[in-house]
């Protein structure tokens, strides 16, 4: 059994009789706890760690900072990289072991306490354990989730709560169009497809072109955990078919992505682990020319906008909403998913070969990239647009 069908049979239990009376318990108790939020602001999601996703939940977070939100998380993170990024206003709760191994009776004291708020708001993403609240939250909760990616799983056990979801939030046009047929394949009303809204995600991006110092080698980068659908083995692959035609390059990989790679192929890579630290970050994108991206499937990747914005050029699979945003031979470079393997790996070899020979097509592919990231990456509708979501009903 997957993951997702795991997840699933959860949802399909969540609601059978034994469940309801457990977390009827639960709510009694949850009442009964003397814990009041003055926000009515909770939020839930999965991690804390290093990762596209977190940076993304530690913004939206940070938007509301002057409300002092609560802040669940419902998993282990693996490191506590990106713990700052939710802000210092916020009320962090790191109780995933009595969230995840007290279910049911978790999932009742939560729908009890946040029920007792007046004007209450819960949001989510990529986290089971919310999914499971929802359904047992007041019809007076105004429930919203954030789908970073179709084809992740979180849209398949998500499913059956679609009618209590009060808004979803994608990232992208395509991820939109994805859960709008989803739900009209599901048989589900047309007005519950409404209910999918779009909010882009942002990056800081330079008042100038940062200026690119030549070198004698092209930098080519990935960023990114070694995850299954990432398929950093076909960065290793790359990086040693270089190696082999003597193209002057260096691929530098920055990410838990170490045995992601095959063996046979990590000398021809330079491994940076993970780095929290965004001004080292900063500091990599910015000696970089080339960003590697070979994902079987993705939303809108924060590094895909972080590299633009600093005027690295994506070579990258044509998934999730990257086309959207990515015009093959102006700002970057898209390679059909549908290859093989090897096939992507000689189409993205062809390409970094072919900027080798030429530099100045890839300078001005450069300045192109962070010319669309400072027309379409910046955050000034990011917050507004979350803000007057979260805040429709009033009295927060």
């Amino acid at each position: 059994m997957t993951a997702t069908e795991k997840d699933l049979l959860f949802m399909k239990l969540n609601m059978s009789l034994p469940v309801r009376v457990l977390v009827a318990i639960g709510k009694l108790l949850g009442r009964c706890l003397p814990l009041k939020n003055p926000s009515a602001l909770f939020f839930f999601f999965p991690f804390y760690h290093v990762g596209g996703a977190e940076k993304v939940h530690g913004a939206i977070v940070r938007c509301f900072s002057a409300h002092s939100p609560w802040v669940f998380f419902t998993k282990k993170s693996v490191n506590n990289g990106f713990l700052s990024l939710f802000g210092n206003k916020a009320q962090l709760f790191d109780i995933w072991p009595l969230l995840k191994y007290g279910y049911p009776l978790s999932v009742g004291v939560m729908a009890g306490v946040v029920n007792r708020h007046k004007d209450a708001v819960v949001f989510g993403s990529n986290s089971l354990f919310y999914s499971l609240l929802v359904g047992h939250l007041a019809p007076s909760v105004r429930v919203i989730d954030l789908v970073h990616a179709f084809g992740g799983g979180s849209e398949i056990f998500t499913l059956p709560v679609a009618n209590r979801l009060d808004a979803r939030v994608a990232i992208n046009g395509k991820t939109v169009s994805d859960l709008k047929e989803q739900y009209r394949e599901a048989g589900l009303p047309q007005a519950l497809a409404e209910r999918v809204v779009l909010i882009e995600n942002f990056v800081d991006v330079p008042a100038n072109y940062p200026v690119k110092e030549q070198q004698a080698q092209l930098k080519l980068l990935y960023v990114g955990r070694g995850s299954e659908e990432k398929r950093v083995h076909l960065v290793g692959r790359i990086a040693s078919r270089c190696r082999q035609l003597s193209l002057p390059v260096e691929v530098i990989i920055v990410g838990d992505a170490l045995q992601a790679v095959d063996g046979a192929d990590r000398g021809a890579c330079t491994f940076l682990g993970e780095l929290a630290d965004q001004v080292e970050l900063l500091r990599i994108y910015g000696e970089a020319d080339l960003l590697l991206l070979t994902s079987t499937r993705e939303g809108f990747p924060m590094v895909i906008m972080e590299a633009m914005a600093q005027g690295v050029v994506p070579v990258s699979t044509d998934v999730g909403g990257i086309p959207t945003h990515v015009s093959s031979g102006h700002n970057g470079w898209l390679v059909s998913a549908g290859l093989s393997e090897d096939g992507i790996v000689e189409e993205m070899v062809a390409i970094v070969a072919r900027m080798c020979r030429d530099r100045e097509p890839l300078n001005a592919m450069s300045v192109a990239a962070y010319e669309y990231a400072r027309k379409n990456f910046g955050g000034e509708r990011f917050c507004s647009s979350y803000r007057s979501l979260l805040l429709a009903a009033g009295g927060n």
